[in-house]
């Protein structure tokens, strides 16, 4: 049988995992990264943070979740609650994509022929 473990953390604890694993939760407040800190909360089932930092972190008494458990639904209630903008998958990428536009024959005559 598994044992799921809770992690309750502080100001002081870190992460553990990600990108963010070797700063502490105040680090990543003070860096302003604090939607990573909210999408832990609600994404992972074992993370959960002390009444203070809950607070800071906006998430009042109706948006919290008894853990161990995870509530995509209510993540994303909570953003849009708190005027966050879901993201949009592939956006970024589409400006980056160059637009090619094919030659016509004449042209690639004209480049082979040193035109």
């Amino acid at each position: 049988m598994a044992r799921i473990l809770l992690r309750t953390l502080t100001r002081k604890s870190k992460l553990g995992f990600g990108k963010y694993k070797e700063r502490t939760v105040q680090q990543l407040i003070d860096s302003r990264q604090l939607l990573q800190l909210i999408s832990a909360y609600y994404k992972l089932t074992t993370i959960n943070y002390m009444d203070d930092i809950l607070e800071e972190l906006n998430i009042t008494e109706e948006f919290r979740i008894k853990k161990p458990s995870s509530d995509k639904d209510l993540y994303y209630e909570f953003l849009n609650a708190q005027g966050y903008e879901k993201r949009k998958r592939g956006v970024g990428s589409d400006k980056l994509k160059k637009q090619t536009k094919v030659p016509s024959r004449n042209k690639l005559m004209g480049k082979n022929h040193g035109r």
